[in-house]
């Protein structure tokens, strides 16, 4: 369990009606005897983050097994359900995120699909166990969206507006490009998705410490560069090489955060030089390598 101090006190589950608002809805509950809810589905997505408790959550039959500080990322039209170990004594503490479609689809822009970190394609598994830094930062940002949500000052839709977003480009960002999202074998025994993008995120990872070119790639896959580079944007959203340099940069950000030296960062990602490293990294997250490391 980590610790951070709150503004927002917790309801328990039994104070929580189903989704009232067109948009979205956001719940902070607390409880100390539920021991599990019941199998339901909806209409609309769900963002959950575990804050404190022993839990088991399914999603139509994959198991998750949580430790707090984990996100739970639901479809619509999902069945889910959580089962709670009270024995432990520990509260279970979390947030429910409720987004409607629609919604999310006004916040999108062509660049950026808000629904990206809930499609198939694009995650092996719902489930995302966050680093320490992030715990942080997300449960900020769920408490920023629970408070202006119910604020009556100017600007605060707006403001909750971009929380939600922020949020959503976060999670977007660590799904895409975390060193084992597409290592999972459930990925290539899924049928809905490509197997010219699946392997093509095999062959990425495999070799992500190496100068990845392009014709490597369909050298491997034994397919033509245009018919890569179309498939692969119209699946995933982005070309293969931004993807490859946006996958090198987020895992150096983690390394740096980590406190591996700068130097040998751009080393282990083939970087090249650390003013190309430089560049990359401050147009891709607004900040300086030194500036993220002094943050830590």
């Amino acid at each position: 369990m980590f610790e951070i101090k709150k503004k927002s006190e917790p309801m328990p589950y039994y104070h929580k009606p189903p989704m009232r608002f067109r948009d979205f809805e956001i719940h902070y509950n607390r409880d100390y005897s539920l021991n599990h809810i019941v199998r339901n589905k909806h209409s609309y997505y769900e963002f959950y983050f575990l804050i404190s408790g022993d839990v088991t959550y399914y999603i139509e039959d994959r198991e998750f097994d949580l430790k707090p500080g984990a996100i739970i990322l639901i479809a619509p039209e999902q069945y889910h359900q959580a089962t709670i170990n009270t024995r432990t004594g520990q509260a279970y503490e979390r947030y429910v995120l409720w987004l409607d479609p629609e919604y999310l689809k006004r916040l999108s822009t062509d660049k950026s699909d808000l629904l990206l970190p809930f499609q198939k394609t694009y995650i092996t598994s719902a489930h995302i166990q966050l680093t320490r830094d992030m715990q942080i930062l997300i449960n900020n940002l769920l408490e920023m969206i629970l408070t202006s949500s119910v604020s009556k000052e100017y600007g605060a839709d707006l403001l909750t507006n971009s929380y939600i977003i922020e949020l959503l480009v976060h999670i977007a960002r660590m799904k895409l490009f975390q060193q084992d999202t597409y290592l999972d074998q459930r990925l290539n025994d899924n049928p809905e998705n490509s197997p010219i993008i699946t392997n093509t995120l095999n062959y990425i990872n495999s070799h992500i410490y190496e100068d990845i070119r392009i014709q490597d790639i369909t050298d491997y896959l034994y397919i033509s560069r245009s018919y890569l580079s179309r498939v692969f944007n119209e699946e995933m959203g982005l070309s293969v090489h931004q993807f490859i340099a946006k996958k090198k940069l987020f895992l150096a950000r983690q390394d740096l955060l980590g406190g591996t030296p700068v130097k040998e960062i751009c080393q282990k990602y083939s970087f090249g030089n650390y003013s190309s490293f430089y560049r990359a990294f401050r147009t891709e997250f607004g900040q300086s390598p030194r500036a993220v490391r002094k943050n830590v």
